[in-house]
């Protein structure tokens, strides 16, 4: 046997990359958030990182909205209002609200994991947000009302008044995105699509251009980049208001960041592109990773792609769908006739659009849409009650399948993991 060796056996102990990851996480929320400055210019007016805060969105009006970001192990508890980690961000969230008056509009409990709801009690966070909405007080309620409880809890906890708290709880909001830490990436790059600018780019600079956004928010979170020593030392310069402005400076990400970023990624380049720049492994969503590598290797646009992940889910939904109500056997007699149907103007948009000069997958895409409506509206009382969107995702489970190619063929990345 050979010696044991640091680059052959893995330290199932160190916690360090699942540290990383939870960081990275955040700093994919921020990225989210901060592409919505363009996608929705009445999102925010900018970004703020790890200022009191995970991140602060900072609205047009001077007003704000504070964001915790908890991660927690899908194979864990969901998240109880009683969890140390809940109590901690809401006791900020109140605190925060007592440092700065009438500044903060919302609240927001972000996390990769879910909220615990099995009972109406006070571990649900929901249900008492809710049970404060709808009436905002506990005032004659009894001591082990589990509302007044959870309410009174955060005062003592805090150092507000109870009437404080109920006007925190009133403005905080949940978001559980139930998703693993590592597959937001993933959003990241929805996110990008969504702006005017970037719906049509091809795969691989989308998957860049998310990894730039998410540099520049860890950048701007782990510390102010925008302190400059020539203002510093200026002479008559206060040398503490300074340092916190330019420090907080680096802290925001505003629309104008944001656009210098996405132009940087959209000046044309004629470098020649392998498919080991135009999608890695880890780039790609698990059980579809050859549809996207052979659409993205064609230059299908990113927004298609993620749109055909989407339909092809949807067609999967109808097999089942089918499977119920018909019978396996019956179902895959059906779902095998539209393979087929679809299958021939697969054939058809490849053979119409192939190129040996460029990249011919988004004109293929367009052809084989047109195809595919047209047969749906010559044959739609015979396709068992599917819609055109299902025509698209059965053309994605081909390309799956190794049955439909987007341009040359090419050898197609492992796929172990």
């Amino acid at each position: 046997m050979n010696n044991p060796s640091p680059d052959t056996v893995l330290d199932s102990l160190d916690p360090g990359d699942d540290v990383i990851a939870r960081f990275r996480y955040q700093f994919c929320n921020v990225a989210i958030n901060a592409l919505r400055l363009i996608s929705n210019p009445a999102w925010a007016k900018s970004v703020i990182c790890e200022n009191f805060e995970d991140l602060i969105l900072e609205r047009h009006d001077g007003t704000f909205v504070a964001i915790q970001v908890k991660t927690r192990a899908r194979n864990l508890s969901l998240f109880k209002l009683t969890d140390l980690a809940v109590q901690k961000s809401l006791i900020r969230f109140v605190r925060l609200d007592l440092q700065f008056p009438e500044k903060f509009t919302e609240f927001r409990f972000t996390t990769n994991h879910g909220l615990w709801c099995e009972r109406d009690d006070h571990d649900n966070f929901d249900w008492l947000l809710s049970q404060l909405r709808a009436i905002p007080t506990i005032k004659r309620l009894r001591k082990d009302n589990p509302k007044r409880k959870a309410v009174v809890r955060l005062s003592d906890e805090s150092g507000a008044t109870t009437e404080q708290v109920i006007s925190v709880l009133l403005r905080t909001k949940t978001n559980s995105r139930g998703e693993d830490v590592r597959s937001i990436e993933r959003s990241v790059e929805h996110a990008v699509v969504e702006c005017d600018s970037c719906k049509d780019l091809q795969h691989h600079a989308v998957v860049l251009l998310a990894e730039d956004l998410i540099s520049a928010a860890s950048i701007a979170s782990t510390k102010g980049s925008g302190t400059l020593a020539s203002q510093l030392y200026a002479a008559d310069a206060d040398f503490a208001s300074v340092f916190s402005e330019m420090s907080l400076l680096g802290k925001k990400l505003d629309r104008s960041n944001v656009e210098k970023i996405i132009g940087e990624r959209l000046i044309p380049t004629d470098e020649p592109l392998s498919i080991g720049d135009v999608v890695t492994l880890e780039d790609l969503p698990s059980g579809l990773s050859k549809m996207v590598q052979k659409m993205a290797a064609g230059g299908v646009q990113t927004s298609r792609i993620n749109h055909t992940l989407d339909l092809v889910r949807s067609f999967e939904a109808l097999q089942v769908k089918w499977a119920l109500k018909y019978g396996p056997v019956n179902a895959k007699i059906m779902v095998n006739d539209l393979l087929a149907r679809t299958l021939t103007d697969c054939i058809e948009a490849h053979v119409a659009t192939e190129s040996e000069s460029t990249k011919y997958g988004p004109q293929q895409f367009t052809l084989l849409k047109q195809m595919l409506d047209d047969r749906y509206v010559r044959e739609k009382d015979t396709l068992y009650g599917c819609k055109p969107d299902h025509l698209i995702g059965a053309a994605g489970a081909l390309t799956e399948a190794c049955k439909v190619w987007w341009s040359k063929r090419f050898e197609l990345l492992d796929e172990t993991s």
